[in-house]
């Protein structure tokens, strides 16, 4: 009956500000439902193919380096003699040629595969018109130039059974022939069915890979796994397939994490709106609240029906938000699989899947945090004697305000000390704690800025709009309870977005002077198009001099890149050739400043340098040795030099070639960088650089404001979510006014209807409102502006250095910052239109009446 009375019927008649609330948490907790299904996804898809190729096997024996001899497969036939079954694997990225598309090469023993991973044949090619046995028309897939496709894959590209492919995988490309097709299932289901299967002996003909394996799968009986592994070489390792879909969660833990600390921003911009209705549903009930307790009503009833209505706002808000977030991760999933494909792994997920999890967490998050920004309200609401409820214009103005300016001074003090911690597992805990407390620090200043604000302003809205000037002035001191709420929550969405705008210019910019001093060669030299599929493209070690030896080219530079397992982390081991890059490049060096020393060191000492975010998550420094995996075991080098490198965030070793190729045994190429003689047309370089080698390698020439610009593509592309994430959070904030404001609207109506009464007209009415939204825009805009500055030291000098490793030089973009703070003080002056409506259509006779 009290919950009725108090909560439920006022909820339904009061629409505006109900759906207001609702939406706020609906927003907030479907970008982060939309967040965790498209990573979800993303991840899945990775893991269901990873999962998919493993098949059966309960272990793998893999190589640190990438690359097992096969030799290694005669160590392990002992196992046939204990019940276990291993079976020789390789399993590489590749394309196909035509079409630059990436695809999975999955080449196996096509025999003794069968205990390990289930093929569905749909279709095989015949050897004859008359088929004979079902194992002669089998006897086809084994031919040296033959691969199996999934029948999916083949019908959406329009692939026949007995039709041509070229594929190209480690620099090779070969002409097959599709004389197979499996059903969707199994390793046919694996990266979305981009797979190409074959018999191991035709890929390592084929590919120039004889005598190599990427892995061994194994099935053992558990008692054997320890034996197993001590009869390893070095540099190999026995482990679960899973293993690899851990390093990978790994990896991307710090990317997660940030996005979803932004869909946080939402998300707590909601809860603010929650804070503020429960305030308000007190302060406009008060004479029913006080009504009741003098009837009898205990202090505990009242505050559970509060509290009630806040956990009616967040199951409400919850499960809109869960529906809205599972409609709008279609469109995260594209931007978070960009970004993962572009910089981590190669992830091709098809949609995204509620799941119960997913579910229980958007519930957890809404329900709680409702809940707890409901407490305060509902224990004042609890304690305050009922003559104080019954009293007319109590509870409106915040007479403590002055208190909370202290609190958010240890707040600031507390935000810089916390600051200062290292990270926990890689993840900036102690950055993310500073910015929770330099929000909290503005948001407990918000009362104290709002009525220095209206000070300041009432002799300026005097002159400017005389009379009502002075009342919209005067009227945010007497609603500080509300009024302060409504612009904490706008200064926190502005604030975060000022901060993201100066990470994300700063990081910008950092970016752009790396790459202009880094890509100083006059061409570039492709097997492939783009950059995000550089780790697959690769060219054969001839084409370099073959370009060398060009007339019109003074030098290239021959680069290469592999993932290897580090401390099992993922990092990249880069080439190039030093002696070049000496002389035409220009390295920007942390340690020492010469980039030329630094290089010629790593050569007169088989060294190597290492970038800044290898540095700093490894603790590594000039001077020390990193021990890398390499072909046939270990192998020590010495650090000659620390650079900057934005390219990926795991952590890159650049060595030289030959001694990349000597530690490696792999002298494929990604890029073929061209130096030009002086004088001669770039242009024209490239086009002949490409009817020469286009034809032979498949190869682009592409040139180096080319390379610039895509580069920076691909970084907008990257930050393109962030700046989503934080609109949501600036359009849930000005709701937050809306509702405020049309609360207020509800609070003063008597005084409303006596100014219209004694003579105020409806367009001063409206203009008095718009005047106080804009004012708490304005200052909610000034402060969100100084809190973004102080929110950006930490993103770039904490949080991200801590999770990523890499400096960045701050930058601020003045236009872009300029535009944004426009954009949002003029929402908050639009936003008071909607209780200016409101006020106008008072009906002055029933207020004047209850005067």
């Amino acid at each position: 009956m009290i919950a009725r009375a108090l909560v439920i019927r006022p909820l339904i008649h009061e629409k505006l500000r109900t759906t207001l609330t609702v939406l706020g948490i609906a927003v907030g907790v479907a970008v982060i439902v939309a967040i965790q299904l498209a990573n979800q996804s993303a991840l899945r898809a990775f893991r269901e193919s990873v999962d998919a190729v493993a098949g059966r096997a309960n272990y793998q024996i893999v190589s640190e380096s990438g690359q097992l001899d096969e030799k290694l497969l005669l160590r392990l036939q002992w196992l046939w003699r204990h019940e276990g079954r291993f079976a020789p694997v390789i399993d590489t990225e590749g394309m196909v040629q035509s079409t630059q598309m990436p695809i999975r090469l999955l080449a196996v023993d096509l025999l003794s595969d069968l205990h390990f991973r289930d093929y569905r044949y749909a279709r095989v090619v015949t050897g004859a018109a008359d088929a004979g046995s079902a194992a002669q028309m089998y006897l086809e897939l084994f031919r040296s130039d033959s691969v199996i496709l999934p029948a999916p894959f083949a019908k959406e590209h329009g692939i026949a059974l007995g039709s041509p492919i070229v594929l190209e995988f480690g620099g090779r490309s070969a002409r097959m022939v599709v004389r197979g097709l499996l059903e969707w299932h199994g390793p046919a289901t694996a990266f979305n069915g981009s797979i190409a299967i074959c018999d191991i002996s035709a890929a390592q003909a084929s590919f120039g890979l004889r005598g190599q394996l990427t892995r061994v799968d194994l099935l053992i009986p558990e008692a054997l796994a320890r034996t197993v592994a001590k009869q390893l070489p070095p540099g190999t390792r026995l482990e679960r397939p899973s293993r690899r879909n851990e390093r990978v969660d790994r990896m991307l833990r710090a990317f997660r994490m940030n996005l979803f600390a932004l869909a946080g921003v939402a998300l707590l911009v909601g809860i603010f709106l929650v804070y503020n209705t429960v305030l308000i549903s007190i302060l406009r009930r008060r004479r029913d609240v006080g009504v009741l307790k003098t009837l009898g009503v205990s202090p505990r009833q009242i505050f559970a029906a509060f509290l009630g209505e806040g956990l009616l706002f967040g199951v409400i808000g919850s499960i809109c938000g869960i529906a809205l977030g599972n409609v709008i991760a279609g469109g995260i999933l594209r931007l978070v699989g960009r970004t993962i494909n572009a910089l981590y792994v190669t992830s091709q997920p098809e949609g995204v899947t509620l799941t119960p999890s997913v579910i229980v967490t958007g519930l957890a998050v809404g329900v709680l945090l409702s809940l707890v920004s409901a407490i305060q309200p509902a224990i004042e609401a609890a304690q305050i004697r009922p003559i104080e409820m019954i009293r007319t214009g109590l509870q409106q103005r915040m007479s403590r305000w002055s208190a909370l300016v202290p609190a958010a001074m240890a707040c600031f003090a507390i935000g810089a000390l916390v600051s200062r911690l290292p990270p926990i597992n890689g993840i900036a805990a102690g950055g993310y704690t500073a910015v929770a407390f330099v929000v909290a620090g503005f948001s407990l200043l918000a009362p104290a800025i709002l009525n220095g604000t209206a000070r300041i302003l009432r002799p300026v809205m005097t002159r400017a709009a005389g009379i009502v000037g002075r009342l919209a002035a005067a009227s945010l001191p007497a609603s500080l309870r509300r009024t302060s709420v409504a612009s904490a929550a706008l200064s926190l969405a502005t604030g975060m977005m000022v901060a993201i705008a100066l990470m994300v210019g700063s990081f910008r910019e950092t970016v752009r002077i790396w790459v202009n001093q880094t890509v100083q060669s006059d061409l570039w030299l492709r097997p492939a198009k783009g950059l995000s599929n550089a780790s697959i493209a690769l060219f054969p070690a001839s084409i370099g001099d073959e370009v060398a030896r060009l007339p019109f080219v003074r030098g290239v530079d021959r680069v290469r890149g592999r993932d290897v397992l580090y401390d099992d982390t993922i990092i990249t081991v880069g080439s190039g050739d030093f002696g070049v890059a000496s002389s035409d490049g220009d390295l920007p060096m942390i340690r020492p400043r010469s980039a030329r020393k630094a290089l010629l060191d790593a050569i007169r000492s088989n060294g190597v340098l290492v970038s800044e975010s290898f540095s700093i998550k490894f603790d590594k420094g000039v001077g020390d040795v990193v021990r890398l995996p390499i072909a046939g075991g270990r192998r020590d080098f010495p650090i000659t030099g620390i650079y900057r490198d934005y390219s990926n965030d795991r952590g890159v070793v650049f060595m030289n070639r030959p001694l990349y190729v000597t530690s490696f045994h792999d002298d494929a190429i990604n890029t073929v960088v061209v130096f030009l003689e002086p004088g001669v047309d770039r242009e024209q370089a490239r086009l002949r650089l490409e009817q020469i080698f286009g034809p032979k390698y498949h190869a682009f020439a592409i040139s180096n404001a080319s390379i610039r610009k895509e580069v920076m593509t691909i970084f907008d592309q990257t930050f393109l979510i962030t700046y989503a994430l934080l609109g949501v959070a600036i359009v849930v904030a000005v709701l937050g006014i809306i509702n405020t404001l049309s609360a207020l609207i509800l609070e003063r109506t008597r005084e409303l209807a006596l100014l219209r009464v004694t003579g105020m007209s409806r367009r001063q009415l409206s203009t008095m409102l718009v005047l106080e939204s804009s004012m708490i825009g304005l200052a909610s805009t000034v402060v969100g502006l100084v809190m973004g500055y102080v929110l950006s030291f930490i993103l770039i000098y904490v949080v991200n250095k801590q999770s990523f490793g890499w400096t960045i030089e701050f930058h601020t973009p003045v236009a872009l910052i300029a535009i944004s703070l426009g954009i949002t003080f003029l929402a908050s002056a639009v936003a008071g239109f909607v209780p200016a409506r409101l006020a106008s259509n008072i009906d002055l006779v029933t207020a004047i009446k209850s005067e």
